[in-house]
């Protein structure tokens, strides 16, 4: 069953701005010959998605965890304690999308001048977003290199060293990253069939835009 589309929401100032350098980048690689295949996902839909997709990682994880360390790692609970973990993924969240940006970053002609960051306050749902078409590669770097960094590698340096609270970090920040996960795997199920295609970050939904030129267009 085809699953319905998000409801429409108000684009803020700042997103559409995006979209009309969206829309002129569009335009000049149509001119050129490219064409659009949009890899976009719903944010409702991502969001569901993050669950299904990151909950088995998350317990492997955990099995992980157990194993080396039966005893589960020791410590206990206290007020301040879960205070201050909450307020570390709070900063880390933010984080993330730094993450995103400065990766984009290192790619995209225009450096740090081609990223922009934002919150869909509907779903309050923080995200970053470069203006500039990348090769594939760069925008998977850049879509998964935040829940490597937050959320695997801190996981795995609970797992080795019996702490728990950096464990929790990992996971949490991995859940934050389904988003991001569900459109590396989309990205990664598509084939394009051609050799000359570019990704453009869409400017307000989750997900992006690639562009394909046949071999016959790049040629004329």
């Amino acid at each position: 069953m085809k699953q319905a589309p998000d409801a429409p929401r108000k684009l803020t100032a700042a997103e559409e701005r995006r979209k009309a350098v969206f829309d002129r980048t569009a335009a000049a690689l149509a001119a050129a010959g490219y064409r659009q295949a949009d890899l976009t996902i719903g944010i409702v839909r991502a969001n569901v998605l993050a669950v299904v997709l990151c909950l088995p990682i998350v317990a492997v994880l955990l099995m992980a965890f157990f194993a080396l360390h039966p005893e589960g790692g020791g410590g206990s609970l206290t007020l301040g304690g879960i205070l201050g973990f909450f307020a570390v993924i709070l900063l880390l969240i933010f984080v993330h999308e730094g993450i995103h940006g400065l990766t984009w970053a290192v790619f995209a002609p225009n450096r740090l001048r081609a990223v922009s960051f934002g919150v869909i306050w509907q779903y309050l749902t923080p995200y970053c977003t470069c203006s500039q078409p990348l090769s594939r590669r760069a925008y998977a770097l850049g879509g998964m290199m935040p829940t490597v960094l937050l959320g695997i590698l801190p996981a795995a340096a609970g797992i080795f060293t019996g702490s728990m609270v950096l464990w929790g970090i990992g996971a949490v920040m991995i859940f934050a990253g389904g988003g991001d996960l569900a459109i590396f795997l989309k990205l990664l199920s598509f084939r394009p069939g051609t050799g000359d295609v570019v990704y453009l970050d869409h400017p307000y939904e989750c997900g992006l835009v690639a562009f394909l030129r046949a071999e016959e267009a790049r040629d004329a």
